[in-house]
């Protein structure tokens, strides 16, 4: 018997084992397919595979809360059945020795009863506790039948609920197969980016254009008000990190070292863990708060007089256009979005649309 239980859990495993890898040889072949096609943008496919997982991760986390809510259901539903069965249980306990009462004595002997009465007074008084007590027998019944209804009804309530949470688990789970099959997709497609060199350049090229495209729309914003901007100009060398981590890549010229290409970094990427806070470095107006091709959730804060901190690639954005923020709000958290090489955080100085190095800016 062991050994059959073994050879049942060891070829559930070798299923298991086979079905990752198909779902992972079918990701590959999707992500070499859709980066075989030379007219496509490196940094749209990325955005679509970004908004295919973010969606796919929404469902779950749709489908999963209304999985809870339906768990909820289903408890309510059980101690409403369980309350019906109590009243029921208690309406026969109480009615029980009353009818065994009226059954021992039965027709005649309330006749009996009756005809026995001493005087027509007495009779009166008798007929009228008889048709109390009937009543009483009769309201027991009532609520007995009542609780009986109230049982099948919470009954039923319970076996509707049950079987929507077994649909909404199935559910979860197709969805949370979806998701991993979208996040193994974009994985897939980062490490052709990172291995392929013709797919590395054509993404470095598309960074650098819109690095260009960015510094127009940032020039585009209207100036903000000079007060603030007396102040932050104050703040240089000792401006907080927007993130907790060290600075990885640094502001100007960047070499690759795998394809020895080179790039020109406008800002400076910091080692943040993926979910951590971003943090405003000064006060401020939100002047953009969105999606920016090549930068993923981009948040821009105008610090007034042509001072703008920029920080992309955020997992979530915590602000709105036109909020004002102070030192230290919270933008949004780290993440991946728009990023070529994982979770990090990317952050800017930019005066009067000129990027400056945020180094010099940054207290130790």
């Amino acid at each position: 018997m062991r050994a059959l239980l073994l050879a049942l859990a060891l070829a559930g495993d070798a299923r298991s084992h086979l079905g990752a890898l198909e779902a992972r040889r079918n990701a590959e072949e999707l992500a070499a397919k859709t980066l075989a096609d030379q007219e496509r943008s490196v940094l749209d496919t990325l955005g679509d595979a970004e908004r295919a997982l973010a969606e796919a991760q929404a469902d779950l986390r749709r489908v999963e809360a209304d999985r809870a809510q339906a768990e909820l259901a289903l408890q309510g539903a059980q101690q409403a059945e369980a309350a019906a069965q109590a009243r029921h249980a208690a309406a026969l306990e109480r009615l029980r020795p009353r009818l065994a009462a009226r059954y021992r004595m039965g027709r005649a002997g309330e006749l009996q009863v009756l005809v026995s009465s001493p005087s027509l007074a007495e009779l009166v008084r008798r007929r009228y506790l008889f048709d109390r007590v009937l009543a009483r027998d009769a309201a027991l019944v009532s609520q007995a039948r009542s609780a009986l209804v109230d049982r099948e009804r919470a009954r039923a309530a319970v076996e509707a609920e049950a079987k929507r949470v077994t649909a909404l688990a199935a559910e979860a789970q197709e969805r949370r197969s979806q998701a991993q099959a979208r996040r193994e997709e974009r994985q897939t497609l980062l490490g052709a980016l990172r291995t392929a060199r013709a797919f590395h350049e054509r993404a470095a090229a598309e960074v650098a254009a819109q690095s260009r495209k960015l510094a127009e729309f940032v020039a585009t914003l209207p100036p903000g008000g000079a007060a603030r901007s007396a102040a932050f100009a104050g703040r240089r060398g000792r401006l907080p990190m927007p993130a907790d981590g060290p600075v990885t890549v640094g502001f100007g010229r960047v070499v690759n070292p795998k394809f020895n290409t080179v790039t020109f970094q406008n800002g400076v990427d910091i080692a943040a863990s993926a979910g951590a806070p971003v943090h405003a470095v000064a006060p401020g107006r939100v002047v953009h708060s969105g999606w920016f091709k090549g930068y993923g959730n981009l948040v821009i804060v105008d610090h007034g007089d042509g001072y703008h901190t920029l920080v992309a690639h955020l997992g979530s954005m915590r602000t709105a256009m036109g909020e004002e923020v102070d030192a230290g709000s919270i933008l949004g958290t780290v993440g991946d979005s728009g990023s070529l090489k994982g979770p990090y955080l990317y952050f800017e100085i930019r005066e009067k649309g000129r990027p400056v190095d945020p180094r010099p800016w940054l207290g130790r």
